[in-house]
């Protein structure tokens, strides 16, 4: 026994079972004791309340009746044959008509006299018509000849030995006479169900007495007496002079309230048997697991090496010890993450760029990160590397890494010596995104940006195009913003001027960027150059020229504008056309159409040339890596997609598919996928944002998506993944 005692689990369950006995056997009797009388007090109040309610219903319904005779009274119709002084068949239908109208939207009516005083004659809803002597509620006749019932009051009558309440259509004093009377009989089993919820398994009962005693609504004498046992309540109906009483036995209220106490006293029992049991379990699977990772921590430093401490044979000061170990590493992960500050700042700049728009967890964690996010007003700079298929052919991946970094320092470092606040933004691709912060005139800061230009030129040999946004807000969409400000930088080969360009210059060439007479015919070339279809180009620029040949000058001298700028928008980094000063220079150095023709054939063919030379092994492995590197930059921009990767490595989205499910063994839209879902994976654990903001942190463009791609790879929901896995 001794032995038995000396485990912890099983003297927590000995010492648990002890203080529930003690306090749950007596408790429970004590609380069923307390209800009953809380029972009983609320019982009174709720009878008190319900004859109260029942009391104004009954008024209500009753006035309401009132109100409908007085209706029916009226009635033209009505008033017709009460009034006559002879019989009319014609009157006779419509009172007929009229009468049947009436009853049959109110229930409560079930039968209705109309007695004329001329014609002696009654109109019974039931019978039809009859003469006074005929009729066969004599009583009722004889009541209305008299005149003895006061103004509008309900009094019990009998109609063949049916019970009902009455209403007399105009009740008025004695010696007053009026030509014709109604006469309202309701049903009081209606009324009955309609009024008085009876109850008799529970021995309610509820009945409306007038002043003598009788029950207006069966017609039987009631003697009610506080006899013992019951609760009597009570409540006067003013119009009436009558009393609504419920009267409800005690004796069903006292063996439900023994059963109830008998009912807790076993419950109580059943529930301390359940506690112990819970309790020797609980105790099993709490205390051991915490004295077996005890042993496991005490294993882990006694085997650390030789400053390792002496083996600790406490439980509790295991786990203190090993609780400080981890803390201390979570103090050097704070470190960690601190040293980073820059790269985890620039994240979220990223994200901020490509999402458009900042959401409440990236507003929040780089709030203190940059004072940017203070400023009203900043503006957007994209300085677009020129030749970059050069660049890339020339450095490989880090080396072009460190020249944009350079290249974003310069920029930095000239806009916050004005005093500005900067952000440069590399997006992984042929150009720098700036946010700047600064009050300064559009031709102040197209100074600052010839600066920067003229510095990346002298320090780091590279020539790039520059083009600047209006001033925005920071709650604008800064996504469609800087699609609009890239384009910009392509003017430079349309106009042949090397300038800071701003917005107002796109107006002069929106007719160029978006044509409307050859944009399909174009787009067809373009497709049939990706395809690598030499044949089909040639015989679609013959197609092209000779349309333009049957054209007028100037509108020629558009559509080969327009054409050449879709090629070189298209292949900028491959085609020899970036090296040019500008459209207008290039077609006055061709002499004839023909010439021209004969020309962009051999640069689309040459174009061609340098796709299909892209089909070597160590090429495609270069170009894998390339995509992999642009799509980790950008897997959290939702927009992201094959011919955005397509684009940046400048080939045909079919062949970049083709190209990295042959390298990487899987397709290009499962890879982003699964890097979508490793980054929530990531995300869920490591920190404490909502699914929500996750979710678009990691690039899923709508909730629904981000849910139901998550439930299919992982089989879980997130907020279940972020539960198993804390």
């Amino acid at each position: 026994m001794g032995r038995w005692l000396s485990q912890n689990h099983i003297r927590l369950y000995v010492w648990v079972g002890i203080i529930f006995t003690i306090i749950i056997i007596p408790y429970s009797l004590f609380l069923s004791n307390q209800f009953s009388k809380f029972a009983y007090s609320q019982m009174d109040l709720f009878h008190r309340d319900k004859i109260i309610h029942t009391a104004s219903q009954t008024e209500f319904i009753l006035n309401k009746l009132k109100t409908y005779g007085l209706n029916m009274y009226e009635d033209p119709n009505i008033q017709g044959w009460l009034q006559m002084d002879r019989t009319d068949p014609l009157a006779d239908m419509e009172a007929l008509n009229t009468l049947t109208s009436f009853m049959s939207t109110e229930s409560f009516i079930e039968r209705a006299y109309l007695i004329n005083l001329q014609t002696r004659q009654v109109f019974d809803s039931q019978k039809g018509i009859a003469a006074f002597d005929t009729f066969e509620d004599q009583a009722m006749l004889k009541r209305v000849q008299e005149q003895q019932s006061l103004f509008l009051q309900f009094f019990p009558h009998e109609v063949q030995g049916v019970a009902h309440l009455s209403l007399v259509v105009p009740s008025t004093p004695a010696k007053i006479y009026t030509h014709g009377y109604l006469v309202l009989l309701l049903n009081n089993q209606e009324l009955q169900g309609h009024l008085l919820a009876n109850n008799k398994e529970l021995g309610t009962d509820i009945m409306v007495l007038d002043e003598n005693g009788r029950n207006v609504l069966t017609g039987l004498e009631s003697e009610v007496d506080a006899a013992s046992g019951l609760f009597i309540h009570s409540a006067s109906l003013s119009s009436q002079k009558w009393k609504v009483y419920s009267l409800s036995e005690l004796k069903s209220f006292k063996n439900q309230a023994e059963a109830f106490q008998r009912c807790m006293v076993m419950y109580s029992i059943l529930l301390l048997i359940l506690l112990l049991a819970a309790a020797l379990w609980n105790s099993r699977r709490t205390i051991m697991p915490f004295r077996s990772l005890a042993e496991q921590l005490q294993r882990k430093f006694n085997g650390a090496g030789e400053n390792a401490k002496a083996p600790i044979r406490d439980e509790y000061s295991i786990l203190k010890y090993g609780i400080e170990k981890l803390s201390s590493q979570v103090d050097e992960m704070n470190i960690s993450l601190r040293d980073h500050h820059h790269l985890i700042k620039t994240e979220y700049m990223r994200q901020w760029v490509l999402q458009g728009r900042m959401n409440r967890t990236i507003r929040d964690e780089i709030s203190d990160m940059t004072s940017l996010i203070h400023r009203e007003r900043l503006r957007l700079v994209v300085m677009k590397i020129e030749s970059y298929h050069h660049f890339v052919e020339r450095y490989d991946i880090d080396s072009r890494r460190l020249l944009k970094y350079a290249l974003c320092n310069i920029a930095e470092e000239v806009i916050r010596l004005e005093g500005g606040a900067v952000e440069a933004i590399d997006l992984a691709s042929d150009n720098i995104v700036l946010l700047i912060g600064l009050d300064r005139t559009e031709d102040e800061m197209k100074t600052l940006l010839e600066a920067i230009k003229l510095h990346i030129r002298q320090y780091i040999r590279l020539n790039v195009s520059i083009a600047m946004s209006e001033p925005k807000h920071t709650d604008d969409d800064l996504r469609s913003v800087y699609d609009y400000v890239n384009d910009l930088t392509l003017l430079k080969f349309v106009s042949g001027s090397d300038r800071i360009y701003t917005e107002n210059d796109y107006e002069r060439y929106v007719q160029m960027i978006q044509p409307a007479a050859e944009l399909k015919s174009i787009d067809k070339l373009l497709a049939l150059v990706k395809a690598g279809n030499s044949e089909q180009v040639v015989q679609r620029l013959e197609e092209l020229f000779s349309q333009l040949a049957a054209m007028k000058f100037s509108e020629c001298k558009v559509q080969l504008t327009v054409l050449l700028f879709a090629v070189v928008k298209e292949f900028d980094k491959l085609s020899a056309l970036q090296g040019l000063d500008g459209i207008d220079k290039l077609l006055a150095g061709f002499p004839t159409l023909q010439d021209l023709r004969r020309w962009l054939e051999r640069e689309l063919l040459d174009i061609i040339n340098q796709l299909n030379n892209r089909q070597g092994l160590d090429r495609k492995e270069k170009l894998a890596e390339e995509m992999v590197a642009y799509i980790d930059y950008h897997i959290h921009d939702p927009m992201l997609s094959a011919e955005d990767v397509a684009k940046h490595v400048s080939l045909s989205a079919k062949y970049v598919r083709q190209i990295f499910m042959e390298m990487k063994s899987q397709p290009l839209s499962a890879y982003i996928l699964e890097l979508r879902i490793n980054k929530v994976k990531e995300l869920l654990v490591t920190s404490t944002m909502s699914v929500t903001d996750i979710g678009e942190r990691s690039g899923f463009l709508t909730k629904s998506y981000f849910f139901t791609a998550f439930k299919k790879a992982t089989g879980l929901t997130p907020n279940q993944y972020r539960q198993q896995h804390l």
